[in-house]
Formats: structure tokens, C-alpha cells, sequence
């Protein structure tokens, strides 16, 4: 045999390079998914419980709040910014909601939603007019906005009383086998991915966050488009502060706190980096249903609410972690 047909027969190290190259640059891509599965298969084997259909769509079900709540984080985070209010909106909104109830179900969706799309305008104007860092600007109305809540709730809570079957159906109804929380999370997030991917103002929102300078020499609007990011968040935030006082039928003068924390978590497991213009809202749901999956599994092996707190934070540190090693690859 000639010393070309044992070159021939043999696999160069440049493509048994360009191979391994190949398959991390795969299992870095697919991440989020093959994190998911695992936990599913962990799970179920950890507990009997896991996989029963009630769990699963109870699971489903309360992540809608923190759902919705991620895919407008996911937004600003694209944008490069923050909302830290995000928590504090769903509380107003909840309030609202609950305290307008008697109106009917109409006003009281519209003027939950409308205080959430209220305080991401005032968000975005703070951020482009009077140029403060997103951080300070929605810390800054975090705070504020919470008072407002205790203010309203004057520290107690908002009970609906004689709450109408239209109004819980919105939290707690089902549309088939499926509860109706679940469906309003599905079609927002299509809603959200078509509106990223195809649309001007989606494509907007990757180059500000890419690169704030570039795009506003390409001719696009920079602070109108950080205004509609915000004004974005905020809408989502109060659409879950509707969504938890129609589940609750009642809005508490705490609910939402957190959230915002919750929803960052998520959206970075996800995909999205805080160096914005690169991510999406799959990438979100994925982690959304991660942490959802992982506190409930936790919950059903009597984990400490402490512990779990812990963990999630060890999670949040690899999540970002694993981003910085999915950019530079």
C-alpha cells in the first residue's frame, strides 16, 4: 500500500477536527432543549407524580405569569437594557384588576393593561429623554410603582367578590383540555416570535440592541424603538397581573414581587445575552418551562423553599456562563 492510499484511508486531524467542532458547536445550540429533556427524564424518575397530566397542566399553568412576564424581559434584554418595574407592574395591574372587577370584566382587563402599558412608557421616556441607564430608570419606578400598590391596597387585599364566571375563566378556565392561561401564553409568544422575525420593528429591536450607534446611522428611530420596547414589557407585565387576579380573585399588595428576577433567570437560560441582539423568545419558553419544571419537581420532593432559592441562583450563574460560551462560539 502506497503512502497516498494510507493518507486516503486515514481521517485528517483537520476533519476529525472540523467534526468535534461540529457536534459542540450542536450541543452548545441545542443546550436549552437537551437541559429540558433531562430534567423531564429526571424528574419523572425522581418522582411518581411528575408525569401525571394534572401536574403537568397545573405546572403549565402557573408559568404563564412569569411566561408573559419573560417575553416582554426578552425584549428589552434584546434591546439592551433592563426592567426591573416588571414585578412591581404585575402587582398594580393585579391590584387594578381585582378593585375594578365590579365594572365589569372589560373595564377591569383594560385598566389592568393599561397601567402596565402606563409605567413602560414612562420607562422608555425616562431611558431616551432624560437618558437615564435602564437600571436606575426601572429601579427607579420599581419602587415607585410599589407604593402606588400599597397605596391603593392600603396594605391589604383586594378581594373580587362575587367573582363572575367571565372573569375567572381568563385565570382559570379551559378551552378544551387545556387551560386557557396556557393558550394566551401560546399565542402571545407566536404573536411575539413572528413580531421579532418578520416584522420592521422586531429586526429594530436586534440592531439597537447589536449596535445602538450603527442603527441609528442606518436610520432607524433608536429612542422610538426603546420607547415600543418598554411600552412592550409593560403590557406583558400587566397582562399577567390580569391573568393572577383572575386566578386568584383577589389582588395582594405583594404579588408580582420577584417576578422580574424570575423572568431575567429565564430569559438568560434561554439564550438571550445581556449584550443585546442576540436571542429570542423560544430560546425564552424553553427557559421558562426549565424553571417551572425544576420548582415543581423540587416542591414534590419537599426541597426547602431556601435551598431552592440557592439553586436557582447556581442556575442563573451557569445560564449566563453557558450564553458567553454560546457567543463566542
Amino acid at each position: 500500500m502506497t503512502d497516498t492510499a494510507i493518507t486516503e484511508g486515514a481521517a485528517s486531524p483537520k476533519s476529525a477536527n472540523s467534526g468535534y467542532n461540529r457536534a459542540l458547536g450542536l450541543l452548545v445550540r441545542y443546550s436549552n432543549v437537551l437541559a429540558l429533556v433531562l430534567l423531564l427524564v429526571v424528574a419523572s424518575l425522581l418522582s411518581p407524580y411528575f408525569l401525571s397530566s394534572r401536574n403537568i397542566l397545573n405546572v403549565l399553568r402557573g408559568a404563564t405569569m412569569i411566561g408573559l412576564v419573560s417575553i416582554g424581559m426578552t425584549y428589552v434584554i434584546l434591546n439592551r437594557g433592563i426592567d426591573l418595574s416588571a414585578g412591581s407592574i404585575v402587582g398594580i395591574s393585579a391590584a387594578l384588576t381585582a378593585g375594578f372587577a365590579h365594572y365589569g370584566v372589560g373595564a377591569a382587563v383594560l385598566v389592568g393593561v393599561a397601567a402596565g402599558v402606563a409605567v413602560g412608557i414612562v420607562n422608555g421616556l425616562l431611558i431616551t429623554r432624560l437618558r437615564l441607564q435602564p437600571f436606575i430608570a426601572t429601579l427607579s419606578t420599581m419602587i415607585f410603582v410599589r407604593g402606588l400598590v400599597y397605596i391603593y391596597t392600603e396594605g391589604s387585599n383586594v378581594i373580587v367578590r362575587d367573582a363572575s364566571t367571565a372573569f375567572t375563566f381568563l385565570g382559570s378556565g379551559f378551552i378544551g383540555p387545556v387551560p386557557a392561561p396556557v393558550v394566551l401564553f401560546a399565542f402571545v409568544w407566536l404573536i411575539a416570535a413572528v413580531t421579532l422575525r418578520y416584522t420592521v420593528f422586531g429586526r429594530a429591536v436586534y440592531a439597537v440592541g447589536a449596535n445602538e450607534e450603527a442603527a441609528r446611522l442606518s436610520g432607524i428611530a433608536v429612542e422610538r424603538n426603546k420607547v415600543l420596547v418598554y411600552t412592550v414589557s409593560g403590557l406583558l407585565a400587566g397582562l399577567a397581573g390580569v391573568v393572577l387576579a383572575s386566578r386568584l380573585t383577589v389582588g395582594e399588595p405583594n404579588a408580582g414581587t420577584l417576578y422580574e428576577l424570575d423572568a431575567i433567570a429565564a430569559t438568560l437560560i434561554g439564550g438571550t445575552t445581556f449584550d443585546g441582539g442576540v436571542g429570542g423568545v423560544g430560546g425564552t419558553v424553553l427557559g421558562v418551562l426549565i424553571m417551572a419544571f425544576l420548582s415543581n419537581v423540587l416542591n414534590l420532593l419537599n426541597v426547602s423553599p431556601y435551598s431552592q432559592m440557592l439553586l436557582k441562583g447556581v442556575i442563573i450563574v451557569l445560564a449566563v456562563v453557558m450564553s458567553e460560551w454560546r457567543k463566542r462560539r
